[in-house]
């Protein structure tokens, strides 16, 4: 190669070079017309799109108020997610081996983060609700539940019940200011990229660690023991018999829990059919949770479950066990307060009783402490009496002042007049 030849190699390598070097730059600062930076998921939108997740329309156009449709979820999912190639394909009526987003949508159902109807098909072009892109989202990026009743409109009884809490939780999505969640209202482009990026940040922050943390076994705590109330009380409504719901509860329990001593919990009878039966667990963990994990299958949790008006309140021990790559409640021991209590401190009630008031919409929440007198109870078993602290607070918030008084040996809390 003379001379000339080089020169010229040399010149069109470096013209090369500065587009792709422009192209980059241009990808990662390209701003949309219609999202300015003081919009309120401006960051958002300009991450997804660094990521090469995002493009928008032709016209330089991201267009954030549209309805994001299902096909465009899963995209934007998988893209994220960098799952692998499903190497089983579920039918739907509605999605083609030809179809532009088949293989992200077979990615997806494979991986179990996204489902068609019962019919058989997938609706590829429908809008996405703010409850299914909560299942979807929870799934797909493993969201801890360490919140119950977040929201007013998403019930105990909402199949979304456990998909809504765990995108508060994670602070993910905090719902409407009237505290409502919305389930039902389709999602936007803009909002869809606020939630998805929410969600990949939690992920990126978690520890790097093959160990359950805190989150994760407070998260089976609240979300194996809804599952298995769940079955059991719809099954009291129709009046099931146990072996109607064997199948079911072993989704989220051993065979050796369900065959054994989760029987005891069942009473086919819907005498309150509304009514846990297991221990249900709030803003307990806040101050009382411990964890072990002996093995990389077996996780032991001890905690306790405050007086409600349905529980006495009592010592709750938990293992959990491992099996087919996912965690299912394996034993659960219950001890009612009595001679033995928790003792409460009051820094250990203030914390209780301010985050119980923030979830009741409370705002600018602050616990004074006021006082402390001796009570006594009798223990349930022993008819033993033994003494406890009560402790009496005043509660400041955007709603006014409230005095409350809170029992040390079991966390109930009274309001007073």
């Amino acid at each position: 190669m003379n001379k000339t030849s080089r020169i010229f190699v040399w010149t069109v390598l470096l013209v090369m070079l500065s587009f792709v070097s422009f192209g980059s730059t241009q990808a990662a600062t390209k701003e949309f017309k219609d999202v300015s930076k003081n919009h309120p998921n401006y960051e958002a939108i300009q991450y997804l799109q660094d990521q090469g997740f995002i493009g928008g329309y032709p016209d330089d156009t991201f267009r954030p108020q549209e309805q994001i449709s299902r096909k465009h979820v899963a995209k934007l999912l998988d893209q994220a997610l960098k799952l692998p190639q499903a190497t089983t394909a579920v039918t739907y009526y509605d999605v083609p081996k030809n179809h532009p987003y088949y293989s992200s949508i077979m990615k997806l159902t494979a991986a179990g983060i996204f489902s068609g109807g019962m019919d058989g098909y997938f609706n590829p072009e429908a809008p996405i609700t703010r409850i299914q892109m909560a299942k979807v989202l929870d799934i797909a990026f493993d969201l801890y539940m360490t919140k119950q009743n977040s929201f007013y409109d998403v019930y105990i009884e909402h199949w979304g019940y456990t998909h809504a809490n765990a995108l508060k939780a994670s602070g993910v999505s905090s719902g409407y200011p009237d505290g409502e969640f919305k389930p039902n209202e389709p999602v936007t482009r803009a909002h869809y990229a606020q939630f998805l990026y929410a969600s990949i940040k939690v992920k990126e922050a978690r520890p790097a660690t093959d160990k359950v943390t805190k989150g994760k076994a407070w998260d089976l705590v609240n979300r194996r023991t809804f599952e298995l109330e769940k079955t059991m009380r719809d099954a009291r409504m129709y009046q099931w018999g146990y072996s109607d719901i064997t199948s079911t509860l072993r989704m989220s329990a051993t065979k050796a829990f369900v065959d054994g001593n989760l029987k005891g919990y069942y009473n086919p009878k819907c005498e309150d059919c509304y009514v846990n039966v297991l221990p249900f667990i709030n803003n307990e963990p806040l101050v009382r949770f411990e964890f072990t994990q002996p093995d990389s299958n077996t996780l032991n949790v001890n905690t306790v479950e405050f007086q409600n008006g349905y529980s006495v309140g009592g010592f709750v021990a938990y293992q959990f066990k491992k099996q087919d790559n996912k965690w299912k409640m394996n034993s659960l021991q219950y001890t009612k307060v009595g001679t033995k209590n928790f003792q409460l401190t009051i820094n250990e009630a203030k914390k209780v009783l301010e985050a119980e008031f923030i979830t009741y919409g409370h705002k600018n929440i602050v616990a004074k402490y006021v006082t402390t007198t001796q009570q006594i109870e009798l223990d349930p078993v022993t008819d033993a009496k033994y003494t406890f602290d009560q402790y009496t607070f005043n509660l400041d918030s955007d709603y006014g002042r409230f005095k409350v008084k809170f029992n040390s040996s079991d966390g109930f809390t009274s309001f007073v007049n």
